[in-house]
């Protein structure tokens, strides 16, 4: 059988028993009571033998004969209450109102100043819909509660942290402290499932609100900027959520230009703050592309901050694209909803630089496109231009040959008709024959020089043609030339080019060990790649 029992000795009450968690709480109550740790035994001084008596009697003690007699006198003589005896008087009655732990709902406040310890006070109030508070409780967390209370939470991958502003629903003894009158309540457990309903609750009645308005798909419906070089960011200062954007935007090579505004991005003041931060930047939209909001990983009810309906209709109704880079993948708040959601800062970050490097190439796409367009119609200029030059000349042949043949029948034809005139007219002929034979003479000359007339003007004319078509043939050329990728060589860069001789514009067009040829302005060299480096590219 267990022992309890209470015995008289040197001016003390000794109280022995088998340990119990239910009675060590119980003799706590008694006033001036301590622990002696070397016979094991709580000592209470003699003069609260009434106090001891009466509340030990019910919880199954024996007492000695020396402890009864003194009670009996005690009880004899008229007595007043002692703030002791009334203290224990009320806390009895509390444990007949509530002799069992009660699940208890509130808010947790004044946690976080005494979470290092080891008995931590703190207050569970309770709040109206404006945030004010209606009631308060204090209350209590002994080491052993706490541990386990740690465990529960580790075994549910942490989801949130015990501290200020945390929704909780808790098993609680409510209690009145007898040595200093004070009513509270011990915490003993958590239910985890409680709170984390409480976030999504909240979190799922916000989204609602602002999806029946309307505003869900209003900020993302917004035109993403091809090149988002000017970036507002909008996190805690100094912290790795900042440094990690930072980072990650400064090794992409490309000429970002970041302006940083700090807010509180945990707690009470999160909402202000992040609100202030977004009225700044709106105020200056011009000046931006894109605004980012980040924040590192953390507990459920640490990012639940953001479970905001002001910052929510924040976002959605701002005039430029917002990015969400808030906790952890899984992670999600009324933000990521209204936004445009990035897993991580660093995500965010990514998201920018991949935006960019994506309109990048296509730009060198387009400007390759046109460099071979205007090269081919270049050639196919140069083809026709020859063509018609060789056209020209084979005309200017032929008609001079026509010519000279006209010319030779001529000739051959005149003496013919002259001797036919002659031999009918032979009298007649003979005395205008030379005068005949000078006029044929004359035609003969005239044809010859309209002829070379003829020829000279066709040559001139084909002369001011070709000069005209060398013309722009060489405007073409200059044009091209501006153009020409060599022009870029000239000046101390250098065009890389693959096996195939086709410009290299990626890492991933020369795997390590593939050969590249780097045209420099002093000539060729010969390389060999040793691969990407994770498409960073050199600032």
């Amino acid at each position: 059988m267990a022992e309890k029992r209470v015995f008289l000795r040197d001016g003390y009450l000794n109280i022995r028993f088998d340990y119990d968690r239910d009675l060590v709480r119980l003799v706590r109550g008694l006033p001036e009571r301590r622990w002696d740790k070397r016979s094991r035994t709580w000592l209470v001084p003699s003069k609260y033998v009434g106090t001891v008596v009466d509340l030990l009697r019910d919880a199954g003690f024996n007492f000695d004969e020396a402890t009864l007699e003194l009670y009996r006198e005690a009880r004899s003589s008229p007595q007043n209450l002692t703030v002791s005896q009334l203290n224990l008087m009320a806390r009895n009655a509390l444990h007949t109102a509530f002799p069992e732990p009660v699940w208890l709902v509130g808010k947790i406040l004044n946690f976080d100043k005494n979470a290092h310890k080891d008995v931590v006070d703190f207050r569970l109030v309770e709040e109206s819909e404006g945030g004010a508070i209606v009631a308060e409780v204090q209350a209590v967390l002994f080491p052993e509660a706490r541990s386990l209370i740690e465990r529960k939470l580790e075994l549910a991958g942490n989801p949130f942290e015990l501290g200020d502003e945390v929704e909780v629903r808790v098993l609680a003894q409510v209690e009145l402290k007898v040595d200093w009158g004070e009513y509270r309540v011990v915490v003993q457990d958590l239910d985890v499932a409680y709170t984390l309903g409480e976030v999504a609750r909240r979190r799922e009645e916000i989204v609602r609100k602002l999806a029946a308005e309307g505003l869900l798909e209003l900020n993302r419906s917004l035109p993403f900027p091809p090149l988002p070089l000017r970036v507002g960011l909008i996190t805690s200062l100094g912290s790795d959520a900042e440094n990690d954007v930072l980072k990650t935007l400064r090794e992409s090579g490309f000429a970002f230009r970041v302006t940083v505004h700090g807010a509180r991005v945990q707690g009470p003041y999160t909402e202000p703050s992040v609100l202030n931060a977004l009225d700044w930047f709106r105020e200056r939209a011009d000046e931006f592309d894109v605004i980012l909001i980040c924040r590192g990983g953390g507990s459920r009810t640490d990012l639940a901050w953001f479970d905001s309906e002001s910052l929510g209709r924040a976002v959605a109704t701002f005039p430029l694209p917002v990015v969400v880079g808030i906790g952890h993948e899984q992670d999600f708040s009324v933000l990521d909803h209204v936004a445009w959601r990035a897993k991580t800062p660093t995500a965010a970050a990514q998201l920018l630089v991949q935006r960019v490097r994506e309109t990048l190439q296509f730009m060198e796409e387009v400007l390759e496109g046109i460099l071979k367009g205007a090269e081919s119609r270049l050639n196919e200029e140069a083809s026709s231009q020859r063509e018609r030059e060789a056209r020209l000349i084979r005309a200017v042949g032929f008609a001079l040959s026509r010519a000279e043949a006209d010319l030779e029948r001529l000739s051959r034809a005149l003496p013919r008709a002259v001797g036919m005139a002659l031999g009918k007219e032979e009298s007649y002929l003979d005395g205008v024959r030379a005068r005949l034979s000078r006029a044929a003479l004359r035609g003969v000359e005239e044809g010859r020089r309209r002829s070379r007339e003829l020829f000279a003007r066709i040559r001139r004319a084909a002369h001011a043609y070709l000069e005209r078509e060398v013309g722009r043939l060489s405007e073409r050329e200059r044009r091209l030339s501006a153009l020409d990728p060599r022009r870029v060589v000239e000046r101390g860069f250098a065009i890389l080019r693959g096996p195939n001789g086709k410009a290299i514009t990626a890492p991933a067009q020369a795997p390590a060990g593939t050969e590249v040829t780097a045209e420099l302005r002093g000539g060729v060299l010969r390389l060999i790649s040793k691969g990407g480096d994770g498409g960073r590219r050199c600032p």
